[in-house]
């Protein structure tokens, strides 16, 4: 979407990846999304929890890494898709992570608000909201059910 800056890329830790899985308590039939899912490691760490997941990322290289990821990994329930979350309707996801940044957090607030159901939680890197009431945090992942 235009006007909206691009989030720079920033790998996450195995543990930070872990911490968000172990928050999430995914459960069998629901579906995740990384927004901005860089190389694939949010994607591929949840989609070995059993559910379905589904990757948004812009850039061309990090998409074709993160799809040769998924494929060495041999999972058949991760998917990267080369579109702009903003512009994605999100309404289908029970979770969803971002490592996002602060000129972004108010729209990104305003744009899961509308758009998620109720009971679905959103996983935040460093940045937490300022509307939404906190369910847990640990070392600075903030977790949030809607």
């Amino acid at each position: 979407m235009k006007g909206i800056p691009k989030i720079p890329y920033f790998k996450t830790s195995r543990y930070r990846v872990e911490t968000m899985v172990e928050l999430a308590d995914a459960k069998p039939g629901q579906k995740a999304a990384d927004l901005g899912s860089g190389d694939g490691r949010i994607v591929i760490a949840f989609t070995k929890t059993g559910i379905e997941t589904h990757g948004y990322e812009i850039d061309d290289e990090l998409r074709k890494l993160s799809e040769q990821n998924i494929k060495e990994a041999h999972l058949t329930n991760a998917f990267i898709h080369n579109k702009d979350f903003w512009e994605e309707d999100l309404s289908q996801y029970d979770i969803i992570c971002i490592y996002p940044m602060p000129t972004i957090m108010g729209r990104l607030e305003r744009k899961l608000q509308e758009e998620l159901k109720p009971g679905a939680r959103v996983l935040l890197n460093y940045f937490p909201f300022k509307h939404w009431k906190l369910e847990k945090t640990k070392d600075n992942i903030f977790l949030y059910i809607k």
